[in-house]
């Protein structure tokens, strides 16, 4: 009896902590849905490592794996989107919430397609070491044997345009009919910032450029490039380009909030976007690509290396992120937000939402829902669906024979 009264005792006070800001690792002001705060770079990392305690819920192992996905996502106020989990080809959870189009009252579902923005240039990264495989190109080439009157040209290679340490500028953008090659024009009239390889700045003309490239040395259009060698291998049926003909080809409407209400956000401008930002695709086509290429069935694990191993500047590699854990890349576009990791588990979590709460942190998310999953990994989930495809090969063994830099 006095155990019991002792653990209500605990609750209550757990409870009221969590009501006035003080720490207790297992609760949290169901108000404040970021669970935990952002932090600077280098104590994110730290987050990587599984911390069951912060979950910001307690799932119920009596329960299914769905289930507890589904509870945790639920903590989240103003937040509609899709997500899929998949774990060595199978897949674990695949649902949307939320209301991909407000004013019709048309539900997400796991089927629903948004823009990805910035995750697009992980498909122009693949296709540039694709290039190199069939050996018409090398990363380590100048940017001046591609496009000879390019600022500095002869000192930036392929590698400084792919790890966001070029030095070259951004880009002031304009509505009007444009091409890659003026694209590249524009890009070429700002001198650089910084010699290459000397600091790190995350700039989308840098992809432009690569896109540019990869056209002139295929000789086709970039988006048939991806489309024959990256999307119709990995069977990425629900995927594909937004252009100026089509600016809008996604099933999904953004939302910003403007004067504390959600908003429409614009339709883009798909020039602006070229190489960078101009794919759409679905949270489980995402999936079946990061299983693909971390799998080695789109470059060689050899060239899966060079992509993984970051800089000496960031924890940014050849189109992505990695730390040693899971390898991700975000997205953001006004009133898109997407994110996609994989870990070294196997497990793929891509993330997608079309409107949010300024506290709603996607990374944090995700580490939660990948903590929830590890939960299960000792005891089979009875309700799984499965796909047609074969187990991967083991990625993990992969990585556990490399030494990547620390970055």
């Amino acid at each position: 009896m006095k155990y019991k009264k002792l653990g209500i005792f605990l609750l209550a006070a757990a409870v009221i902590c969590s009501m006035t800001g003080c720490e207790l690792p297992f609760f949290q002001n169901a108000k404040n849905t970021s669970v935990l705060p952002v932090k600077a770079e280098k104590e994110t990392m730290k987050v990587e490592k599984p911390i069951n305690q912060n979950l910001g819920f307690i799932p119920n192992r009596s329960e299914p794996l769905q289930v507890n996905i589904r509870n945790y996502l639920r903590l989240f106020n103003n937040i509609s989107g899709s997500i899929s989990v998949v774990q060595n080809r199978q897949i674990l959870f695949r649902e949307g919430f939320g209301l991909a189009n407000i004013e019709s009252h048309i539900e997400n579902n796991p089927n629903t397609s948004f823009p990805v923005g910035s995750i697009s240039k992980i498909f122009t990264a693949t296709s540039i070491m694709i290039l190199q495989e069939q050996h018409k190109l090398s990363i380590q080439d100048p940017v001046s044997k591609y496009i000879p009157n390019f600022p500095n040209a002869k000192r930036i290679k392929l590698y400084n345009l792919m790890s966001h340490t070029s030095g070259i500028q951004g880009l002031n953008w304009h509505t009007g009919d444009t091409t890659p090659l003026k694209l590249v024009k524009e890009i070429a009239k700002y001198p650089v910032k910084f010699q290459p390889g000397t600091k790190w700045d995350y700039r989308d003309t840098n992809y432009i450029l690569l896109g540019y490239i990869v056209e002139k040395v295929s000789g086709e259009p970039l988006h048939s490039f991806i489309q024959k060698n990256i999307f119709d291998k990995v069977q990425m049926t629900k995927t594909g380009f937004m252009t100026h003909q089509h600016p809008a080809p996604y099933s999904v409407t953004g939302y910003v909030i403007k004067n504390n209400q959600f908003k429409k956000s614009q339709i883009f401008n798909a020039y602006a976007l070229y190489a960078c930002g101009d794919i759409y695709s679905t949270p489980y086509d995402l999936s079946l690509f990061d299983q693909a290429l971390m799998n080695g069935e789109l470059v060689s694990l050899s060239s899966l290396k060079q992509m993984l191993t970051p800089g000496s500047k960031s924890k940014y590699g050849l189109g992505l992120y990695y730390n040693g854990i899971r390898a991700w890349s975000n997205g953001v576009l006004p009133g898109y937000y997407t994110t996609h990791s994989y870990f070294n588990d196997k497990t793929s979590i891509v993330l997608f939402l079309n409107k949010k709460d300024p506290m709603t942190q996607l990374d944090q998310m995700v580490l939660r829902i990948h903590e929830i999953v590890n939960l299960y990994q000792e005891q089979p989930t009875q309700t799984l669906e499965k796909t047609t495809h074969q187990p991967m090969s083991g990625f993990s063994y992969f990585l556990s024979r490399l030494k990547y830099q620390s970055g």
